[in-house]
């Protein structure tokens, strides 16, 4: 919501505190009087925490204290005279080391609050006057009293949640409103209260003097629109209760009457559920089960679920409970039947009758086959080296997991499991399927699948079949998913072929890519990569390259002053070379990609001193080997550069041991600073006008001159 701030008039001027004192009602015991009548100007600045339950709205800033006593009627307590931050006003009662909650109110008038409440004589009222979201400020707070009137809707007494105020309709007048729920048949009185969007009881159960009915209205006095009524309770009598869903904002008139013209006196309850509704239900269907789920933020309530034949009625179902969060979400259904249509009820119990709303009713529907054994990742079935296994997706689940490089899930799958051996695995079903199959294989167990690699079209696999290769550790549990590409499903023969592991390439992961330097036009030294012994990696194949086996190696460089760059790779023993370049690992974003490269790649506009990635890769098995990688740009190995001290000049070019710097007198230091930004190393000048700087240890490259404050001064060459 938008929230505007309303100034203050000069009045408050006077009041503020110096800073670091907290105000003299800042404590409850030290609360300010109040009275009838009477406006109040203060603040909460430099006031301190309030450590008292919430109470209608949040406890969200530190506040201060006033309190109301000796007082019988509807009080009104407003700040909206005058605030000049978001204010919000709590009221309680009891005393101040066991405050009972009795009304709150956050925005009643844009970022203002008012509330009211029906006050007793002989109780105390402690009011706390604080803010939204840690806001502190200063405020006028007014107090209005009237006499307790509710025999008219408009002198209707206001009730809080979990309050109870005793009244009486003896003397009553008749009331012209129409009837809701039940008939308007006697005279009565009027309660009132706002709604917070949240379900509320009223109840005159268990003992009124009569037979009562209540009336529940939305809207004001003029126009009032019925929402629910009541005569008499089922199993309690001829008293009477009403359960609705408030609206956030609505304000509700209660007619409290009688039947048949009784009059008498009652207790009027106001209780208000408290235990949140679950969210985010959901209901999966196998074949004799089902699975439930749901999001709670009540974490040790108790669930109760029932279910039945589609258009059961509750209360004839069968009924499962247990304790959130321990016996769910989620929750299995069983004992279900083939192709049968059920319904499903859930409501939460926070105790002492705190009941959520219940939410249903869910339809769902059991499927017409029974399942394969091993469709749930739960039921997994083992694997071991040598062996194979027969399955059929069309008797599997549509999963949920994450995209392992090519492998994402779109269509029934079936699990198998796999103890690490410390060797190079290869699960396959390569010319064994008849259906386009996919392969992903995972670790971290069902509920925290990580992927581990993902293979679609396998070169040299017939039918569009699967096969993924990658090193497994001793003792490591890994999931394999056999599913199909698009919304393909078949049959399938599942091999695992363990083998000796090779010595893994270093830079096979994007974490430890291999850094490469960006070297001048025509000077290049090319990097030799090897992928024989590299694996397919779990990142999502390149747009280029969207259905093969990615066996990869990854390369790191920085731009440095560089915004334009040429890439040159070479398949040498390898029989292909693809190139991707991305963003960093921690955030891995795709820019763009080349297939069998041959020709050098230019790209125009980065961002100087920035990371990037090179992703360099072929199917693996016969396209693997070695290949050369270079990064070149239009490095100026001229002494003279846009420096903005044309005066610094810098010899010789290129350089081998011995940096000289001319025209220094004005410089306390000199820094040498690499294409990735780093600071190599610092020499003090001390007012002399030339300097020399012993370079003999850099490495052949661009280096960049700075002084210490970090201004530009020249690039040299760094030579053999």
């Amino acid at each position: 919501m938008t929230r505007t701030l309303l100034l203050l008039p000069t009045l408050f001027l006077g009041y503020l505190t110096a800073h670091g004192q907290a105000p003299l009602n800042d404590q409850c015991a030290d609360a300010i009087p109040v009275t009838c009548g009477n406006s109040y100007s203060g603040t909460t600045v430099d006031a301190t925490a309030d450590a008292v339950e919430d109470c209608v709205t949040g406890i969200t800033a530190p506040g201060v204290w006033y309190r109301l006593e000796g007082v019988a009627g509807q009080i009104t307590l407003s700040t909206c005279a005058a605030f000049d931050y978001d204010t919000k006003i709590n009221v309680y009662q009891g005393t101040c080391d066991a405050l009972v909650c009795v009304t709150g109110n956050d925005d009643a008038c844009e970022l203002g609050s008012t509330t009211s409440f029906a006050a007793t004589a002989d109780i105390t009222y402690h009011i706390l006057v604080q803010g939204y979201n840690a806001l502190t400020g200063t405020f006028l707070l007014s107090v209005a009293c009237l006499e307790l009137s509710p025999d008219l809707c408009e002198g209707a007494a206001a009730i809080a949640c979990g309050q109870t105020i005793p009244g009486t309709t003896t003397g009553s007048t008749d009331d012209q409103v129409d009837e809701c729920g039940t008939s308007i048949s006697a005279p009565g009185v009027w309660f009132t209260f706002a709604g917070d969007g949240d379900q509320v009881t009223l109840s005159t159960c268990p003992s009124p003097s009569y037979d009562s009915k209540i009336n529940v209205y939305s809207g004001e006095c003029g126009a009032l629109t019925c929402v629910i009524g009541n005569d008499d309770t089922p199993g309690l009598g001829t008293c009477s209760t009403v359960t609705f869903e408030t609206e956030i904002g609505a304000t509700y008139h209660a007619l409290v009457q009688g039947y048949n013209g009784a009059t008498g006196t009652f207790d009027l309850v106001r209780s208000c559920q408290t235990c949140g509704t679950p969210t985010n239900v959901n209901v999966v269907a196998y074949d004799v089960f089902a699975t439930l789920d749901w999001t709670s933020n009540e974490p040790g309530s108790t669930f109760s679920v029932e279910y039945g034949p589609l258009g059961f009625t509750p209360g004839t179902g069968t009924v499962v409970t247990g304790i959130s969060g321990t016996d769910g979400p989620p929750l299995t259904i069983t004992g279900l039947t083939l192709a049968t249509e059920y319904e499903v009820y859930i409501t939460l119990d926070c105790g002492n009758g705190d009941l959520s709303t219940p939410v249903g009713p869910l339809a769902f529907t059991t499927v017409e086959e029974a399942l394969a054994a091993n469709a749930l990742c739960s039921n997994a079935l083992p694997l071991t080296c040598g062996a194979g296994l027969d399955g059929n997706t069309t008797l599997g689940l549509v999963p949920e997991g994450p995209t392992c490089g090519p492998s994402n899930i779109t269509t029934k799958g079936v699990w198998y499991s796999f103890i690490g051996t410390g060797e190079t695995i290869t699960m396959a079903t390569c010319g064994a399927t008849n259906f386009d199959s996919k392969i992903s294989v995972f670790t971290g167990g069902c509920e925290a699948l990580t992927c581990v690699g993902g293979n679609d079209d396998s070169p040299g696999c017939a039918g569009n079949s699967s096969q993924v290769i990658f090193p497994s550790t001793i003792g490591t549990e890994y999931l394999v998913l056999v599913h199909g590409y698009q919304q393909a499903q078949g049959t399938f023969t599942l091999s695992v072929t363990c083998a000796p592991g090779c010595d893994i390439a270093e830079n096979d992961e994007c974490a430890v890519a291999t850094l490469l330097a960006i070297q001048p036009i025509g000077g290049c030294e090319a990097s030799t990569g090897d992928n024989t012994c590299a694996y397919g990696s779990p990142v999502p194949n390149p747009e280029c390259d969207p259905f093969a086996p990615i066996i990869d190696l990854w390369y790191s460089f920085n731009s440095g002053f560089a915004t334009s760059i040429s890439i040159q790779a070479e398949a040498l023993t390898a029989e292909v070379v693809n190139l991707a370049l991305y963003t960093s690992c921690a955030e891995l974003t795709y820019i763009a990609c080349w297939t069998e490269v041959t020709d050098p790649i230019n790209v125009a506009g980065l961002p100087a001193n920035t990371d990037f990635l090179i992703r360099a890769w072929n199917g693996g098995g016969p396209q693997a080997g070695t290949f050369s990688l270079c990064i070149e740009s239009d490095i100026n190995t001229a002494i003279h550069g846009p420096s903005t001290s044309p005066t610094v000049t810098l010899s010789p070019v290129p350089v081998t041991d011995v940096l000289r710097i001319n025209g220094t007198s004005t410089i306390q230091t000199l820094r040498i600073v690499d294409a990735q930004g780093r600071n190599l190393g610092e020499h003090s000048v001390n007012g002399m006008d030339q300097v020399s700087m012993d370079v003999y240890h850099l490495s052949t490259g661009t280096y960049l001159l700075q002084d210490g404050t970090g201004r530009y001064l020249g690039r040299f060459v760094k030579a053999d």
